[in-house]
């Protein structure tokens, strides 16, 4: 019985770490200063191929999940105009629209004092192929912004 149970749990092991895939987005966040106290926040995410994400209009996502940035509150921090996404958009029909390959949103921040500031994000997003979706992601990231 101690065999048995011992095979069985070295099995799913090794099949569990065989399932386990890179997964096809990765993130990379850049701040730029701009102007004292104004920084622009980048966040570029890069797709593995045949992955792509989608846009951040709900109405162009169809059934998927449309891509969405949540600052946390903080009251040193003020958010200057809606967050913009520059990349290749592809039409999937006429309902959604996605980015493959890779797709940048940018935020303009204005700090309200010199003081340190961590600003804290999460990042939701749906990553499809053309035949099916894997279930919503979310990345949270925690930036130092300092004058």
């Amino acid at each position: 019985m101690k065999r048995i149970c011992l095979l069985l749990i070295i099995s799913l092991t090794a099949f569990g770490g065989f399932a386990q895939k890179n997964h096809p987005v990765s993130w990379k966040i850049d701040t730029v200063k701009i102007a004292p106290l104004t920084y622009e926040l980048k966040l570029k995410a890069t797709i593995n191929e045949p992955w792509h994400i989608y846009t951040q209009d709900a109405s162009r996502a169809g059934m998927a999940m449309p891509t969405r940035i949540i600052f946390e509150e903080n009251n040193n921090v003020e958010l200057i105009g809606a967050t913009r996404e520059k990349g290749i958009e592809k039409e999937n029909g006429e309902t959604s629209s996605y980015y493959s390959k890779e797709v940048t949103f940018t935020q303009t921040l204005k700090l309200k004092s010199k003081e340190k500031t961590d600003l804290h994000l999460t990042i939701k997003y749906m990553v499809c192929t053309n035949q099916m979706c894997q279930p919503p992601s979310s990345k949270q990231f925690s930036i130092i912004l300092e004058e």
